[in-house]
């Protein structure tokens, strides 16, 4: 499962060991100050965005790691494929994705979280 904190005004994501190596990196950055609606999903299907990037690895029935492109950018996913998912979308110029799906411990209680950290990163 994927681990979240804040570190220098960013979100990071820090991968597990395997998911890393699938994405070809440990770590995803998002600026706080850019993450915008946070919601919990349901179902993680929901969460993934039609066209892979060059980045993307997944193993069916099991998990799914890396970009996906679409419409208004990329997004970047790191899914189980059990239990609910964490989803962040993000704006402006400094957001690399326009959106992050994550599968987290305790989806819910990380979204509150990062809902009051990106409240206080706005001030």
């Amino acid at each position: 499962m994927t681990r979240l904190y804040v570190k220098d005004g960013d979100l990071v994501v820090r991968l597990p060991w395997r998911w890393a190596l699938a994405a070809r990196r440990a770590t995803v950055r998002l600026p706080l100050a850019s993450v915008g609606e946070i919601r919990v999903e349901p179902h993680w299907w929901r969460a993934v965005r039609p066209r892979p990037g060059r980045g993307y690895r997944f193993r069916p029935g099991r998990w799914c790691v890396g970009e996906l492109e679409q419409v208004h950018g990329r997004d970047f996913v790191a899914l189980r494929t059990q239990g609910p998912v964490l989803v962040g979308s993000a704006s402006g110029p400094d957001a690399p994705y326009a959106r992050l799906a994550v599968s987290t411990p305790d989806p819910e209680g990380d979204a509150a979280w990062l809902r009051q950290a990106t409240r206080a990163a706005r001030g």
